[in-house]
C-alpha cells in the first residue's frame, strides 16, 4: 500500500493506485471508485474511460435501493458480492448483469465499502466467470481497514449535500430521450471559464498556477464531458448547458 500513499496529486491516480494493488489479487479487469450522495442522487464513479465512468454512474444511481448497495446505504461496511447480495439465480437473470456484460465484460461484481450511509464510499471491482470467493471476501475485508486508511489520507471524502464532492451535475438529454449527469470539478470549471476569455493554455497553467501538462489535462477532460473536439466547441456547448453565462464569452 506505500505505493498508494505516494500516488501523485490527482484523483484519478490516487484511486488508480489502490485499485492497481487489488486488481491481480482478486483476478479482475475492473476497478472503479464510487462515490454517491444519495438523497441527491449524485454519482461520481472514477477509474474508468469518461463513456464508462457515465455508464457506470447511470447504473448504479439504480443500485442504490437495492440488495448490492442499500446496505452501504443504511451503514453495512461488510465487503460482499452482487450474485450474494441478490441470490445467484436472481443476479444470473438481472438486466443490471447482462449490461455489464455487454459494456464492460465482466459479470460478477464485488465491492470494498470505505464510508457508509447517505454519502457512501466504495470501490467496486469486475470479472467475468465465477463469483467471489470466501477467500476473495476474506481478503477484502482484511485490507479494509488499510484501505479506509488510506481514503483519508488521500483525501477519498465521502460527498455532502452541501458540497457534492465538488462537482457540478448538469442534466442533459441523452440521444435515446433518456437523461444523465454530466460532472465537471471545479478545477475544470475554472479552466473552462478562462478558456472562454481566450486565454491559451500556457495562461491559463499561469492564472490557475499548475502545470501546462494539467491544463492539457483538464481540457482533454471538459472536451471528452461536453462531447467536443476543440475550444470554441467547448466554450459554445458550455454556454448552451449553463455553465457559462453569455457574458463572460469573449469572441
Amino acid at each position: 500500500m506505500t505505493a498508494a500513499s505516494h500516488a501523485p496529486e490527482g484523483i484519478e491516480e490516487r484511486v488508480g493506485a489502490i485499485v492497481n494493488l487489488l486488481l491481480p489479487a482478486l483476478d479482475c479487469s475492473v476497478g472503479l471508485l464510487v462515490r454517491a450522495d444519495a438523497p441527491r442522487l449524485v454519482i461520481q464513479v472514477i477509474g474508468g474511460t469518461t463513456a464508462v465512468n457515465a455508464g457506470m454512474s447511470k447504473q448504479i444511481r439504480s443500485q442504490l435501493s437495492r440488495p448490492l448497495l442499500r446496505p452501504v446505504v443504511t451503514g453495512n461496511l461488510a465487503p460482499t458480492s452482487a450474485a450474494r447480495a441478490y441470490g445467484e439465480a436472481d443476479w444470473q437473470q438481472s438486466a443490471i448483469r447482462a449490461e455489464a456484460l455487454q459494456t464492460l465484460g465482466v459479470d460478477q461484481f464485488a465491492h470494498l465499502p470505505i464510508y457508509g450511509g447517505p454519502g457512501l464510499v466504495t470501490f467496486v471491482f469486475g470479472r467475468s466467470g465465477e463469483d467471489f470467493t470466501d477467500q476473495n471476501l476474506a481478503l477484502l475485508a482484511s485490507v479494509q481497514p488499510v484501505v479506509a486508511g488510506l481514503g483519508k489520507l488521500l483525501q477519498l471524502s465521502r460527498p455532502t449535500p452541501s458540497a457534492v464532492l465538488g462537482i457540478i451535475a448538469i442534466e442533459v438529454d441523452s440521444c435515446d430521450g433518456g437523461g444523465d449527469l454530466l460532472k465537471l470539478t471545479d478545477r475544470e470549471i475554472e479552466v473552462l471559464q478562462l478558456l472562454a476569455h481566450g486565454h491559451t493554455a500556457a495562461v491559463i497553467a499561469r492564472v490557475a498556477d499548475c502545470s501546462l501538462r494539467t491544463v492539457h489535462r483538464h481540457l482533454g477532460n471538459i472536451y471528452d464531458k461536453l462531447a467536443v473536439g476543440d475550444r470554441l466547441s467547448a466554450v459554445n456547448r458550455a454556454q448552451a448547458l449553463g455553465l457559462l453565462a453569455p457574458e463572460t464569452v469573449d469572441a
